[in-house]
């Protein structure tokens, strides 16, 4: 196994890819690929067809993440849909797609693969928390407005600092199980 640094990671939000480096402490070298974005509700399911066609593109080691918030009185809607749902309408519709319900419970999941053409090594994370009724706080990007996590004393992930978002996020949690299956030399920089 190669170190993680020259392993890619694939992603077209410089947001995300910032806040897994950070999570992980070291560089990670990015990559967006135009990919056909998978479609299911299981996210480990995204996230394993997207690194089997990024490395199918790249021939090499590649590190994925897929993200999916689920909203318990929407059955787990949008769930790994969520991006499309926030490119179409922004974070403040889900907000406003809960106001006929009582309950604003949601699970933020997050599934961070890394796939090396014939082994896979998983890491998953998962946050409950709520969807507040108006978007709150300037930090973080995507649905981070809107989302309290039950450990955030009622603010939003984009009230909080990167780093107490980053240490103990859905993300975070993801990163960190992935990071502690691998091999030490992986996590290490090259000199």
């Amino acid at each position: 196994m190669t170190a993680l640094t020259r392993v890619i990671f694939v992603t077209s939000s410089a947001p995300k890819h910032r806040e897994a480096e950070a999570i992980l402490g070291i560089p990670l070298t990015r990559q967006h690929l135009d990919l056909v974005e998978p479609q299911s509700l299981n996210v480990l399911e995204v996230a394993r067809r997207k690194a089997r066609l990024a490395h199918l593109m790249l021939h090499q080691a590649v590190l994925v993440e897929d993200t999916s918030l689920e909203l318990r009185a929407l059955g787990g809607f949008p769930g790994p849909l969520v991006r499309w749902l926030l490119d179409a309408a922004g974070p403040e519709s889900l907000a406003r797609i809960l106001d006929g319900y009582q309950d604003r419970h949601a699970t933020a999941r997050c599934v961070a693969l890394l796939f090396d053409g014939s082994r896979e090594w998983i890491g998953e994370g998962s946050v409950e928390g709520s969807i507040v009724k108006v978007p709150r706080g300037t930090s973080g990007f995507g649905w981070d407005v809107v989302f309290a996590p039950t450990w955030g004393d009622g603010r939003t992930y984009a009230e909080m600092s990167p780093d107490e978002k980053n240490a103990r996020s859905h993300r975070a949690l993801a990163f960190h199980s992935l990071a502690q299956q691998l091999p030490a030399e992986c996590l290490t920089p090259p000199p």
